[in-house]
């Protein structure tokens, strides 16, 4: 647990939670006991994904699993689900919300993490697979951004929010989180040495790949790195070539600067209004994206 705490220390979530409720004229200050179980639920499914995908280091440092085996770290996210869930109860039958509004919110937690369980189930399904299509990739990375529509969400109804703005803030959620997810496809294209190797070993491919996939002068040659042994290093680079030569990078920019656009519209009007907007245009990994171009 100490090495949890320790290993992904997480202020993105709070500050989600906290900013919504802000957004709609709540307290912020409403949200500290549920930000930290929602930290607990999220740390589990965390960890519990690095057991799946066989993760042992991200970051440059070693995973639970990477650092104490599977099975420590599968009873460690059972403990943090447990922890998690009685947290997240005291927390909300301690608000003097209406008893219906405490259901929506315990209805909402529940189902993001069906709905993250189904987007997992789904992405094996994926797995070293060079005929999945871009679409139903992004299908599944929507379903997996569920997580930071359900924070915005929960934050918006413990602010008292109106139903239209509790939904304009899950919907922004939701799209924030598509776009995490999908630079985290690019970061782990540019990781040569560590995470693509991961990927293309044990996980679904980033889009940018499966985006030059679909360029049939090219699909051969990168077809035949894949198959060459591990890709690494050199031949990893030279993967990396083909994929932007095939414009996968450039078009995966071109589907993040339409989420971001999206999100903006979602939350245009709200009191916060500019800092979700912040938010987004330092979620876009622009440098890169604008040298593709």
């Amino acid at each position: 647990m100490l090495y949890f705490i320790t290993y992904r220390p997480d202020v993105f979530r709070p500050a989600l939670l906290s900013l919504a409720c802000e957004a709609v004229g709540g307290d912020p200050s409403v949200t500290a006991h549920a930000g930290s179980a929602l930290i607990l639920l999220s740390g589990a499914f965390d960890i519990h994904d690095d057991i799946i995908d066989k993760t042992v280091k991200r970051a440059r440092r070693p995973t639970i699993p990477g650092k104490f085996g599977p099975d420590i770290a599968l009873l460690a996210g059972d403990a943090l689900i447990f922890k998690g869930l009685a947290e997240l109860f005291e927390s909300v039958m301690r608000s003097d919300l209406p008893t219906e509004k405490k259901l929506e919110i315990v209805r909402a937690i529940k189902e993001l993490y069906f709905e993250l369980g189904d987007a997992e189930a789904m992405e094996l399904k994926f797995r070293a697979r060079t005929d999945v299509k871009p679409e139903d990739y992004i299908k599944v990375m929507r379903k997996k951004a569920g997580d930071v529509e359900a924070y915005m969400k929960v934050g918006a109804m413990l602010g008292r929010g109106s139903e239209k703005q509790v939904k304009a803030l899950g919907e922004y959620g939701r799209l924030l989180g598509m776009m995490i997810l999908l630079r985290d496809d690019l970061q782990d294209l540019l990781d040569f040495d560590v995470e693509l190797p991961l990927r293309v070993r044990e996980e679904s491919l980033p889009l940018p790949l499966l985006y030059a996939l679909q360029d049939k002068s090219r699909r051969r040659a990168i077809l035949a790195i894949l198959k060459e042994g591990e890709v690494r290093g050199k031949r990893a680079r030279r993967l990396y070539k083909l994929v932007r030569e095939a414009g996968g990078v450039v078009k995966l920019g071109k589907l993040l600067e339409g989420l971001r656009d999206e999100a903006i519209s979602a939350v245009k009007g709200l009191k916060n209004e500019e800092i979700f907007i912040k938010i987004l245009e330092a979620t876009l990994p622009l440098g890169l994206l604008l040298k593709e171009k």
